[in-house]
């Protein structure tokens, strides 16, 4: 599964204001049985944070490499400027010591910016790794994500558990997960599309176990974010997660804005 692009670097990574909590909209990873349909979740909330996390878990983002600096010795810049001038005699002539110095603080400055450079991505690397690694850890088991006690790395962790847990055999499992989150809304009636919802979602859960509200409100909201007469629902949408009727409220509140949006849009 791709869900990554290779366009950022590290030195492209800032935090973003909008960040979710993984922790309540991944289902938490309980081993091997549920591990595709956890990765697929996570890799997709992960990435709504931030790409570079995903990047960094896939090993497509590494460390700065440390830079290499120019000699700025008295004699290599003098060869440098004899190289430069290429034999032509005039310019040879004006190689003088001060020629010499004044390239020589060239180089100087310019060592001190790629330093300067190396440090920033540095810096971005290790607090993007931190953050990821948090992020990440947040969605695992208590018991699991204490198998990690020894590891800072987000994509160590990530390949220590797909080691334990990835087992080809849940693939059926990893299909119904599959087609909960590709579950669009389109033209149906409302009422129909919520029906559907709900039995692609029991199909999985029969599975799985039961989620919490609002992890299957995020599995809603994604099926119906992209819709244009979804936008009312969407902007209105208000939740109480104290209330055990939540979701039904949200189902009942979906109905009514689109059949609005549709009455509105006939008139």
């Amino acid at each position: 599964m791709s869900t990554s692009s290779n366009e950022n670097t590290i030195f492209d990574f800032e935090v973003r204001e909008d960040e979710i909590d993984l922790a309540k909209s991944v289902p938490k990873l309980k081993g091997a049985s549920n591990w595709r349909m956890w990765e697929t979740q996570m890799f997709m909330m992960l990435r709504f944070n931030n790409p570079v996390y995903v990047q960094l878990v896939r090993d497509e983002i590494k460390m700065p490499p440390t830079p290499i600096y120019a000699d700025q010795s008295h004699r290599s810049v003098r060869n440098l400027l004899f190289r430069e001038a290429g034999g032509n005699e005039e310019k040879e002539t004006r190689i003088t010591a001060e020629a010499i110095k004044a390239r020589s603080i060239q180089i100087v400055a310019s060592n001190l910016e790629l330093r300067k450079h190396h440090v920033d991505g540095e810096e971005k690397w290790e607090r993007a790794n931190t953050r990821a690694f948090l992020q990440f850890v947040s969605t695992l088991e208590p018991q699991i994500s204490s198998s990690l006690y020894d590891i800072t790395n987000v994509r160590e962790a990530y390949l220590a558990l797909k080691d334990l847990y990835w087992n080809p055999s849940h693939h059926a499992t990893y299909l119904r997960f599959k087609k909960l989150v590709n579950l669009r809304y389109k033209r149906e009636d409302p009422h129909t599309f919520v029906a559907r919802f709900k039995n692609v979602l029991g199909d999985y859960t029969a599975f799985v176990g039961d989620m919490t509200a609002l992890q299957e409100l995020c599995h809603f909201k994604r099926a119906v974010v992209s819709n244009p007469r979804c936008h009312l629902f969407i902007l209105n949408l208000t939740i109480n997660e104290e209330d055990p009727d939540m979701m039904n409220q949200v189902y009942r509140d979906f109905v009514v804005a689109v059949r609005l949006h549709q009455m509105l849009s006939k008139s």
